[in-house]
């Protein structure tokens, strides 16, 4: 690496690079380009002040120094004044110009250092062709770091006012840049003190802060730091900061804190040390804050800092974790075990102390360095095992990460596990939560003993409430026996119909747990209530395919479907699931109690078969009775729509002495046989047989015909049958014609269209109530009681002819 140079002169043609006389390039390296040259001559020149000449020798003129970096490219120059032209005119001068394109050709200084590099020679070359600069250069001793240092230390008012002026180089190099001016005759003064001021940046701005001194007016300088002799007249600094080294007054500027603290250290310390710690500083301050960083770089970077005690651990600790957090990486492992010594010289004791190592270990975990969270962890968890009340603060802190810490030493690994241990047996239950997520992420051996309390522990506080698992019990250490004993509580409190646990596992508070985890105590109620959740028409299917669902949650599918408006649903659960105390009770409630005739309504066309079969095996013996009874009757009933069907007219009315105690549960299949009478007498006598449930059981027939069945027959026998003389019977068949009307329109429509006797009827609208003028009042089928007394209908008429409405009996 190399520095490019150049010089600029008044020159013959002949001395001239490209053969112009004049102010030109005497002398160039070869890697020195036409656009460094254009630059040269737009900016860095040496400046003579015309008025100087009127008082003063013009070989006494102040030389110049300047520096600017345009597009990556590092120009520094000097200059001087010498006298008269070739051509004998005044203001000739010769300037001496360095160029680099990579920063590292400073290195180890920053560019005001090289002012006084040694290899400057502000005369003519001896010709036109000159040699690069191999750095590194050596400079002057009094621009040496540990020179500039001594500038200040050993001069009072310097050292007062350094933190004024380091404030005004932040100033001058911010995103706001204020000027800093630096007034004094001697160039060397100035740029020892401008070299001094850029030590305190950060490298990469060092490199780009331009400078220039001297000059008469430091607003015609294109600089942030600008030096200005007093010997070219008053000096007019109008809003920038001063330091005027002549005068030796204090700037008028409030020293920033950590203009404060840089200089203390600057002044107590090695320049060496100060400016490896400053320069740490720098780099950790976006992470950090000025104050910190510059308190966590004096750690790792000041021999025989003060590195014991409560401040310097939450220095370092904090250090830790912000750099961490910012994800700088190669500083954490180049520092990490320096700051990481420090987490050993005290025990945290307050809430926000055990929090911050808690962030500390998480983030520096995250970033990967395990080592380092391992050697902040070990004295954390000793001293928390002593103060097991901040628990809930660090641990909080340390939980969610993915995976578990890698531990390089199992001697630490273990010491862990058994300041762990002690903090799971001491610490309070609400804390479990976080401290068992975090004691997952710090992988150190626990008992199992202790693993089981706390898991037992845990499940008494989670019982209470489902979100403090979810998402986040499978990063719990024991988080499976957490689940499982949680999983046990929470059915047996459902069995035990504990009405917290019931609401909540119902709402599906739970689901989420029975899905992801062992627990099929828990499952069963869990799919219980997600049945009982759906609506009833869709639950007999899921019931039929449930698996595991226990007896006791019969309630939770069924309650809000009573055996009287979906049995079928019933007799899935019993067939499936079995029985329970409580499900005989409601059972026997539901089927045992008396029933009226004249109560029947929409719900008993029910099937009520498949419940009844289900019975058979019922633990209560009347149930079983019951099932039994009904198997009979649908035997029976069965055999009489035979016999009824196909049985001539002296054929003997069927024996329905089995059929009547259980007729209200066969009501449609009791209306068939009466509808399949071969004429009013048959139906009159067998409605009797089954009295009181004739009439309902005829309108029980009707709406099935219609509504499950589709057959417009339906309508023309309601039509038929609300004509009875039987009030109830007329009733049923005016209830079931407008249940009809109301479901199934369409078939109303068509049997309309079938017969004008029945768009007569239907046209008529509803008859008048039963017992009104014109009607005779009886008993069941009062209408077919006259042809079993022996009084005929009269002669010529037909019995089934009400005038011109057809068969009034509707024979199938």
């Amino acid at each position: 690496m190399a520095f490019e140079v150049a010089t600029y002169t008044d020159v013959t043609s002949g001395e001239a690079i490209d053969g112009v006389d004049g102010f030109n390039f005497q002398a160039v390296s070869p890697g020195l380009t036409g656009e460094d040259r254009q630059r040269i001559r737009e900016g860095l020149l040496h400046r003579v002040v015309p008025s100087w000449a009127l008082g003063h020798d013009p070989l006494d003129h102040p030389p110049t120094c300047a520096f600017a970096v345009e597009d990556g490219r590092s120009y520094l120059a000097l200059g001087r004044s010498t006298g008269t032209t070739n051509s004998g005119r005044p203001g000739n001068q010769v300037t001496q110009v360095i160029a680099a394109s990579d920063p590292d050709d400073f290195v180890p200084y920053r560019p005001a250092q090289l002012y006084g590099a040694r290899r400057w020679d502000l005369r003519k070359a001896p010709g036109p062709d000159l040699e690069p600069w191999v750095t590194p250069l050596e400079i002057r001793p009094e621009f040496e770091a540990d020179a500039l240092r001594d500038l200040v230390v050993q001069d009072e008012w310097a050292a007062r006012v350094l933190p004024h002026f380091l404030t005004m180089v932040d100033e001058a190099a911010g995103p706001e840049p204020v000027k800093a001016v630096l007034v004094h005759t001697d160039l060397d003064t100035v740029m020892r003190w401008i070299a001094l001021g850029t030590l305190f940046l950060d490298p990469e701005r060092a490199h780009t802060l331009r400078f220039r001194a001297l000059v008469d007016d430091p607003w015609r300088a294109d600089a942030a730091l600008v030096g200005v002799s007093p010997e070219f007249g008053a000096v007019d600094p109008g809003s920038a900061h001063v330091l005027d080294l002549m005068g030796r007054t204090v700037p008028d500027v409030e020293p920033s804190d950590a203009a404060r603290a840089r200089a203390e250290l600057f002044l107590a310390h090695d320049a060496a040390d100060a400016l490896s710690a400053v320069e740490t500083a720098r780099r950790w301050e976006p992470a950090l804050g000025p104050g910190a960083s510059l308190d966590a770089a004096r750690i790792v970077a000041v021999p025989g800092a003060d590195t014991g005690g409560a401040r310097a651990w939450r220095t370092a600790v904090s250090a830790i974790d912000g750099l961490a957090g910012a994800g700088q990486e190669d500083d954490l492992a180049l520092y990490g075990e320096e700051l990481g010594e420090v987490a050993v010289t005290h025990g945290p004791s307050s809430a926000e102390e055990f929090a911050l190592a808690g962030r500390a270990v998480h983030s520096t975990h995250t970033l990967g360095l395990d080592d380092v969270a391992c050697g902040v962890l070990v004295p954390v968890l000793e001293a928390l095992a002593a103060a097991p009340e901040h628990t809930t603060a660090f641990a909080r802190e340390l939980c969610r990460a993915e995976k578990p810490l890698e531990w390089a030493s199992e001697e630490e690994r273990t010491a862990a596990g058994a300041f762990l241990d002690t903090v799971l047996a001491s610490s309070s239950r609400d804390a479990l939560p976080d401290l068992l997520d975090a004691a997952r992420v710090i992988g150190a051996p626990v008992p199992q003993e202790r693993r089981a309390d706390a898991a037992e522990g845990l499940a008494g506080l989670w019982a209470g409430d489902p979100e403090l698992g979810r998402g986040r019990w499978k990063y719990w250490l024991a988080g499976p026996e957490a689940a499982t004993a949680v999983s046990r509580h929470l059915a047996g409190a459902c069995t035990a119909g504990e009405h917290a646990t019931v609401a909540a596992v119902r709402r599906g508070d739970w689901d989420y747990l029975a899905q992801e985890a062992d627990a099929p105590e828990l499952r069963g109620w869990v799919q219980a209530a997600r049945i009982g959740r759906l609506p009833v028409a869709e639950r007999r299917a899921a019931v039929t395919s449930a698996l595991s669902v226990p007896a006791e949650a019969w309630g939770w599918v069924l309650a809000d479907a009573p055996v009287e408006q979906d049995p079928a649903l019933w007799a899935a659960w019993i067939s499936r699931h079995g029985y329970s105390a409580d499900l005989i009770r409601s059972l026997s409630a539901a089927l045992g109690g008396t029933r009226r005739s004249d109560t029947a309504t929409d719900r008993d066309t029910a099937d009520w078969g498949p419940l009844l079969e289900a019975l058979t095996d019922a633990p209560e013996p009347w149930l079983a009775d019951l099932s039994a009874d009904h198997a009979r009757a649908c035997a029976d009933l069965d055999a009489a729509l035979v016999q009824v069907r196909d049985g001539g007219d002296s054929a003997p009315d069927p024996d329905l002495s089995r059929v009547s105690p259980v007729a209200r549960y066969l009501l449609p299949r009791v209306g068939q046989l009466l509808l399949h009478a071969r004429d009013p007498e048959t139906r009159a006598r067998l409605s009797i047989a089954v009295n009181p449930w004739g009439p309902a059981a005829l309108r029980a027939r009707l709406v099935v015909l219609a509504e499950k069945e589709g057959d417009p027959e339906a309508v023309r026998h309601a039509v038929s049958l609300r004509s009875d003389p039987d009030r109830k019977t007329a009733g049923a068949a005016e209830a079931a014609l407008a249940r009809i009307r109301q479901l199934r329109p369409a078939l109303v429509e068509e049997a309309r269209r079938s017969a004008p006797w029945i768009r007569k009827e239907l046209d008529a609208g509803p008859r008048g109530r039963p017992g009104e003028a014109g009607r005779r009042s009886g008993g069941v089928l009062s209408w077919a009681k006259d042809r079993v007394r022996g009084k005929g209908p009269a002669q010529g008429q037909d019995p089934g002819q009400d005038g011109g409405r057809g068969r009034g009996g509707g024979g199938a």
